[in-house]
């Protein structure tokens, strides 16, 4: 998993403006995806204080967006954009989504399977396991830290292929 992404020409621009009218109107930019194909760009916004975002919360990011379409020329004219919250199984993409959700339960699917080192504090049944739900525990600039199966699992940044809140909604 690359923990940042290098964002370059119109997509750079977009990033810069998206997080410029986000943080005027006191929300978080969590994330940013821009379809060059269809020219769509999907951003997902949240309340610092709530972490989530409502669909009022939305539709001023929207409107705020309305005079830059209108008036910069290096935005595309068939330009779509989606706003919305992260949601509650969000992705977690960069090191600080990961470091907002020390001690919530992630869900983990790994590119390649776990090394020796890795096995060895685990259950045989979950040897061969490319998929990991637990209580994330530790993070730094290399690798997470899980409980998984009773057991503490350090998994480096780079064997992660994806990974997602995972909360438990019926307790």
């Amino acid at each position: 998993m690359q923990l940042t992404k290098d964002r370059t020409g119109i997509e750079l621009r977009l990033y810069e403006l998206a997080l410029k009218i986000v943080e005027e109107l006191g929300y978080e930019l969590y994330d940013l995806d821009y379809i060059k194909g269809s020219s769509t760009l999907r951003i997902f916004i949240m309340d610092p204080k709530t972490k989530s975002a409502v669909i009022e919360d939305c539709i001023k990011v929207d409107r705020a967006f309305t005079p830059y379409c209108e008036t910069e020329e290096w935005i595309p004219s068939d330009f779509v954009l989606e706003v919305s919250s992260p949601g509650v199984y969000r992705a977690l993409k960069t090191k600080k989504h990961f470091d907002d959700v020390i001690g919530e339960t992630i869900l983990v699917s790994l590119s390649r399977d776990l090394n020796e080192q890795q096995k060895s504090s685990l259950p045989v049944k979950a040897h061969k396991t490319k998929k990991m739900r637990g209580k994330l525990t530790f993070v730094d600039d290399v690798k997470i830290n899980i409980d998984y199966e009773g057991a503490s699992l350090g998994i480096s940044f780079d064997q992660i292929k994806k990974a997602s809140l995972d909360p438990d909604l019926d307790g």
